[in-house]
């Protein structure tokens, strides 16, 4: 007796929790101190995987998004709209909501029922808001905030509006936002090719449909995949367990797979010359921003004159010069740092003021009001180097302009 044809519903499930409990956890974990990913808007600075990107860093915020695209669409000219039907929170949510209908619907009970499920909607939808908004403040502190009263009108704001917008769209729309409104199934017409992975109800064996209709009332979003390629198709699979249950019966492997296209039309080769390029290209950009990540400055050192300080002349000849530095610690960590002023050949170069021991903690800016005193005065304009020092090293440098009079 031949093996039953394997079902891909219970692996589509496991990637849909894996998927789902990454996303919670995520915010939960730290390093050095600071959250594996997090925007934090206070600082301005993008946590990443330990590194603190500032928005000044604009650079690498740009490749982080050229590599979201290039990814974005080698991945779907490979896969097609698995993303949807495997990986999409929408489904994910989706499939829940079913699971809740259905357990609650066993009850027997119409108005409990209805009350649980709208309950369990309102539940879902506030986790996934206050999931969230963990991407943005740590989440023990979201918590503590929250008992306080005291989370603030945006982040406020922000959580009852995606909760709102969760529940709605449990309760009322789920299939029919990846049917109507969903972009993605537009933009994957302009990414496909032959050799787009797709489900495909195999025409050869088109004589041998039951009409039973077993596969029309599996698809979550309603379409008959006997009709062939349609937009609507998310290439979650379900289709496909429901004709090998039907075919199984009658000893026979199901009617519809997964294909990368088949050889006749041009298709079969997922990895040729246009795949290539866009890997080529993604790891271009991964390696330009890894490069960019680990090569950054820990520290950043800039200095302005003091506005309304004023170039001072003193009885041994020497001039004086006011300044303000400001000091901005990048890394995940608090440090120390020195400030040292480099040697001007034939002056003797002094910096009056905090230079020592200046403790900044991870991410924190700080402003330092520094004198500059040359003896003798230089005949003309001149320029100081500024180191920042950290255990000795130079992290950053700037230069000090130095006028005469």
């Amino acid at each position: 007796m031949p093996a039953p044809p394997k079902r891909i519903g219970p692996k589509r499930r496991l990637v849909q929790w894996l998927a789902t409990l990454v996303i919670l956890v995520v915010p939960f974990i730290r390093v050095g101190g600071e959250s594996l990913l997090r925007l934090d808007a206070q600082s301005r600075s993008l946590l990443f995987f330990g590194a603190s990107l500032r928005i000044e860093e604009f650079y690498l915020f740009l490749i982080a998004v050229l590599i979201f695209v290039f990814a974005f669409l080698f991945v779907t000219m490979l896969f097609g709209r698995v993303w949807c039907g495997w990986l999409c929170p929408q489904t994910t949510l989706g499939d829940l909501a079913d699971w809740i209908d259905r357990r609650l619907g066993r009850l027997g009970l119409p108005v409990l029922s209805r009350l649980l499920r709208q309950v369990s909607y309102l539940a879902l939808s506030l986790l996934v808001a206050s999931n969230l908004i963990w991407y943005f403040i740590p989440p023990g502190e979201f918590v503590s905030r929250l008992a306080a009263g005291r989370l603030g009108p945006v982040a406020g704001i922000s959580l009852a509006s995606v909760a709102l917008l969760v529940y709605l769209d449990l309760a009322l729309v789920r299939r029919s936002f990846c049917k109507t409104v969903c972009p993605y199934g537009r933009i994957q017409l302009l990414t496909m090719e032959r050799s787009t992975l797709t489900l495909e109800f195999d025409p050869r064996l088109k004589g041998e449909c039951l009409r039973c209709g077993a596969c029309v009332r599996a698809c979550p979003t309603g379409i008959d995949i006997r009709d062939g390629l349609q937009i609507e198709c998310i290439n979650c699979g379900r289709c496909l367990d429901a004709c090998r249950g039907v075919m199984e019966k009658r000893g026979r492997d199901g009617l519809i797979h997964y294909t990368f296209g088949s050889a006749e039309q041009g298709g079969g080769r997922p990895w040729n010359r246009r795949s290539a390029l866009f890997a080529a290209v993604l790891a271009l950009l991964c390696g330009i921003f890894a490069w960019g990540v680990g090569h950054r400055s820990e520290a950043t050192l800039k200095v302005q004159r003091s506005a309304g300080g004023e170039v001072k002349r003193l009885p041994d000849g020497a001039v004086v010069n006011f300044y303000a530095v400001y000091l901005e610690n990048r890394g995940t960590r608090a440090a120390r740092y020195d400030l040292e002023a480099g040697a001007l050949p034939g002056h003797r170069v002094e910096l009056i003021g905090p230079v020592r021991g200046l403790e900044l903690a991870a991410n924190e800016n700080r402003r330092v009001d520094l004198v500059l005193k040359l003896t003798p005065a230089p005949a003309a304009a001149a320029r100081v180097q500024l180191k920042l020092l950290r255990e000795g090293k130079p992290v950053a440098e700037a230069h000090l302009p130095v006028l005469a009079q």
